[in-house]
């Protein structure tokens, strides 16, 4: 009789926090005993199988089973790797948000590739068989737009399809609804650490997250144990640079972390928290906005990204804006920081007030706080006097006078002067045309140029750091000369400490004499009426 081999390793897939029955080997079995990944034993007739009530991180690995059949005349070993994922279900079920959409991230693996996956399906579609998974048929009304895929530390981007692929990466996927990635083993260092995998649906909702594949030998219950992870940079969080944004405009506070996290919130300079917890993508842009003045952009919570657009930027939002972000695995929260300064107008000075003597070379001016373009950059000088400035090499300016920044259409309007004179000291004017499809009007900043009274705060420095030096070679002279005197030194000083032990014999010679010494006094006669008798003393 031909019967189908029962196949000696298979793999399920199970959402997190559900009930299953964990089954291994074949149906037909007379006995089996089978362990699972935190020691569970089971011994009975009939096929393995395990009941477990809900599946949590601690049931995720190999399964092993050992079972008799009628064909087998002895023990036959079967394995089982459960793969438990997240459901994650729409929050705000709409025309445009299909309800009960279900996220399935992972990866696994054969014994000749890895497969990195983030599927997506409905929890009403009609399920097809596809072997040792469950994956979803066909639906024209809900399927994946895109897939993007991004190698550990993000050295590569993949964006994948049916037929599409690369010499080492191809496609993985058995319905309209999934993204995924094979590539044959052994794994590459590049390959090993995290990775971040994106399903944007036809639901305009981006579905994903990342997936932590590790080498064949290691697991996530040993990681969890040695708290190491091969090949795998600590989690750090990346913000956004520094950014001075002109009053009453639209600023962002940015910060991510290759990792999934559950909320992330906001602290403003004066301290208040801002919670940001709803990032859900919809095409209604309402739903994204946390408050009046803030709205989340990122691509959400999953892809560990806190982005949030302050709009009406105003002069108390200048400061050191804190973003906090609790990850999804440890229940901990990282954190980063961006510093934000609002401009009271649309150009800056460089510097607002700036010294400089008499015959050296300055540089003032103003730019562009977003670096747009200009039209044309002009000075006014304290005398006023007025002239107009660029890049270009041909431009006549007037003697002493030069062009300094990096061009017109960085936004840069700026003056070198060589050999500052007395008619340059006081206020000068900056003043641009911003480039803008609106017509802009000219804007203008003032600059003080003074000339230095006294001291300035760099001679002081300088005259006390030389005190300073001074004293210090000063001290070590002296302590160089006392530890190693010259010759001629040394002589005198032998010379000197001869002449002192002498006088300090003389001293003592001196005063044994005294104390050995007869001191007679007499008295005046009629005083004593035993007449002058001389006493000893």
């Amino acid at each position: 009789m031909n019967t189908k081999q029962w196949p000696r390793s298979t793999t399920i897939r199970v959402p997190v926090g559900t009930a299953v029955n964990v089954t291994c080997g074949p149906p037909k079995a007379f006995y089996c005993r089978m362990s699972g990944p935190s020691g569970e034993v089971s011994r009975h007739k009939g096929q393995c199988w395990v009941y477990v009530k809900s599946v949590g991180s601690h049931h995720q690995d190999v399964w092993t089973c050992w079972s008799v059949t009628a064909e087998s005349a002895a023990e036959v070993q079967y394995t089982l790797r459960l793969h438990a994922y997240r459901e994650v279900l729409c929050k705000q079920p709409s025309s445009s948000c299909l309800e009960g959409a279900i996220t399935e991230v992972g990866f696994d693996e054969t014994t000749t590739e890895v497969r990195v996956f983030c599927n997506v399906r409905e929890s009403n579609a009609t399920a097809v068989g596809t072997g040792d998974s469950i994956a979803v048929g066909p639906d024209d009304n809900f399927r994946s737009k895109y897939c993007r895929i991004t190698l550990p530390r993000d050295t590569k981007i993949l964006s994948l399809a049916y037929g599409r692929g690369t010499s080492r990466y191809s496609y993985h996927g058995t319905a309209y609804n999934d993204c995924g990635v094979s590539f044959a083993k052994p794994l590459r260092r590049s390959e090993i650490g995290r990775w971040k995998c994106m399903n944007a649906m036809s639901d305009d909702r981006v579905y994903g997250g990342f997936v932590v594949v590790v080498p064949p030998n290691s697991t996530k219950a040993t990681i969890r144990t040695t708290h190491k992870e091969p090949c795998i940079p600590p989690l750090t969080v990346t913000a956004s640079r520094s950014v001075m944004v002109p009053k009453g405009n639209t600023f962002h506070v940015e910060c991510s972390v290759h990792s999934e996290i559950d909320y992330c919130w906001l602290r403003h300079p004066n301290g208040t928290a801002i919670p940001v917890t709803v990032p859900d993508r919809t095409t209604d842009d309402f739903r994204n906005r946390i408050g009046t003045r803030y709205r989340y952009t990122g691509e959400g919570l999953s892809f560990g990204q806190c982005y949030v657009a302050i709009d009406d930027a105003s002069t108390s939002d200048t400061g050191a804006w804190l973003c906090a972000l609790g990850l999804r695995d440890d229940r901990r929260e990282m954190y980063g920081t961006v510093d934000i300064t609002v401009s009271e107008s649309v150009i800056a000075a460089r510097q607002e007030e700036l010294y400089a003597t008499e015959g050296s070379l300055v540089t003032l001016g103003c730019d562009t706080v977003e670096k747009q373009p200009i039209a044309y950059c002009r000075f006014l000088t304290p005398r006023l006097f007025g002239f107009a400035v660029d890049e270009k090499s041909d431009a006549r300016s007037p003697p002493r006078y030069a062009y300094s920044g990096q061009g017109l259409t960085a936004g840069h309007c700026g003056l070198a002067i060589d050999g500052v004179e007395d008619s340059d000291y006081g206020n000068w004017t900056c003043a641009v045309k911003i480039l803008d499809s609106s017509g802009s009007e000219e804007v203008s900043t003032t600059v003080i140029l003074r000339k230095p009274e006294g001291f300035t705060m760099i001679q002081i420095i300088g005259i006390v750091l030389c005190g300073t030096m001074i004293s210090i070679m000063s001290l070590f002279f002296a302590n160089h000369l006392i530890t190693n005197p010259s010759a001629k030194t040394r002589k005198k000083i032998e010379k000197l400490e001869m002449q002192l032990e002498a006088g300090e014999q003389g001293r003592r010679v001196g005063g044994r004499r005294a104390q050995t010494s007869t001191r007679v006094i007499r008295t005046q006669p009629g005083l004593s009426k035993q007449g002058s008798v001389p006493r000893r003393i």
